[in-house]
């Protein structure tokens, strides 16, 4: 233990261990640590790729409006089927649930 207080005393100065402690507490301890910003950016790829997910749905119920509001009649019978379990007389139609 005393040669580790003379190596530390011949080596390292009070001024280095300061900076030394700042930078370490800086890096690991404050608010903007390196874990913090890690798990930061980890939770933004996160959420860009939900946003992706989303606006694509939503890319498909604007197509789908679009097309409703157009009176495209393939669309407004492929609703009514699905939707309202409706058919026409020479059809049977199955509904699991």
């Amino acid at each position: 233990m005393r040669s580790f207080l003379i190596w530390c005393h011949k080596y390292l100065s009070i001024p280095t261990l300061l900076i030394v402690g700042f930078i370490v507490y800086i890096l690991f301890f404050q608010e903007n640590s390196i874990g913090r910003i890690y798990d930061n950016d980890r939770a933004i790829d996160s959420l860009k790729r939900a946003i992706a997910v989303e606006n694509d749905t939503l890319a498909f119920y604007r197509d789908k409006n679009m097309r409703l509001d157009n009176h495209d009649p393939e669309m407004i019978e492929k609703v009514v089927r699905e939707q309202h379990n409706m058919s026409m007389s020479t059809e049977e139609v199955f509904v699991f649930k």
